[in-house]
């Protein structure tokens, strides 16, 4: 086999590969999206038991469940009602910096609460050993709205 066949040869299998994580790196960024979103909803509508399953099993040992909830609640109160959410930017990543290497989605979102203005929020998710996508941690920054 001379050389530029492979060479053709090899760039058609890294193509094929490429393309075939890509698909996978979408799959997951969508699955991922979907179970955020999902989280949100069931705080926004104050169904934090839920949420709180919703949590990876790092991020619930850090709080008992009453804790979070009462926490959750009172940020809630804070924000005020949901008017919209808007997903910014979703990415995946295999590596995150403090973390053991697996599978993990960021998404930003810009959002308007009825107390707030500049506010966005940021989730991380990670898929689990039974690929199921959870949330790892949630943050966010905001302004109060003026009275």
């Amino acid at each position: 086999m001379n050389m530029k066949k492979l060479i053709i040869m090899l760039i058609s299998i890294i193509s094929m590969y490429s393309a075939s994580a890509q698909k996978y790196t979408e799959q997951y960024i969508k699955d991922a999206s979907i179970v955020a979103e999902n989280w949100l909803s069931d705080i926004n509508d104050k169904q934090y038991e839920n949420a709180f399953q919703m949590l990876s099993s790092e991020a619930q040992a850090i709080y008992k469940q009453v804790t979070w909830i009462s926490l959750i609640s009172e940020l809630m109160l804070e924000f005020g009602e949901l008017e919209n959410r808007k997903a910014t930017e979703k990415r995946f990543q295999s590596e995150v910096e403090g973390m053991e290497n697996g599978f993990y989605v960021f998404i930003d979102f810009t959002v308007s609460y009825t107390n707030t203005i500049n506010h966005n929020e940021h989730i991380l998710l990670k898929q689990n050993d039974k690929k199921m996508w959870r949330i790892v941690d949630y943050n966010y920054e905001f302004q109060n709205k003026e009275k």
